[in-house]
């Protein structure tokens, strides 16, 4: 927990100082459904399926569950603050976001915040390909 409590509090600061290209109110709306996300996938595929558990044990804890509130908003701010709005521009950078993210999803297993009792990382790496443009088409839509 003390590797995924650092990262949260460096993602706390460097989006607290970001230059934001987004509103207040595409920030709320951003980080209650990016944390609603990550919390509904994470409770299927831990608690249902079986796939991986989060901390020191398979229960759900509030440590756990304060950590998702943080991670996966924190992470969509600056993915979206920082997205180009031109297609050819974005490929690069969903590929990009897709690479990073497994490779974070690496490092939580490294650190045994993340354990696996059946998923594989190539499975994150189809997801994050999945996901990123997904959260793009989100955004775009809830700015019209």
């Amino acid at each position: 927990m003390l590797y995924i409590s650092i990262v949260v509090g460096v993602l706390l600061v460097v989006v607290w100082f970001m230059p934001k290209k987004l509103d207040k109110r595409d920030i709320l709306i951003i980080w209650i459904s990016a944390a609603f996300t990550e919390i509904v996938i994470d409770l299927t595929l831990d608690k249902t399926l079986g796939f991986y558990y989060f901390g020191d044990s398979n229960e759900l804890s509030g440590g756990v569950l304060l950590i998702k509130l943080f991670t996966a908003p924190l992470f969509a701010l600056l993915y979206l603050n920082y997205m180009p709005h031109d297609f050819k521009r974005f490929i690069p950078y969903w590929i990009a976001w897709a690479g990073f993210a497994t490779f974070f999803e690496w490092t939580t297993v490294y650190f045994d915040y993340l354990n696996y009792t059946g998923w594989k990382l190539w499975y994150s790496a189809i997801f994050y390909l999945f996901i990123v443009p997904v959260f793009r088409w989100y955004y775009l839509y809830i700015k019209h």
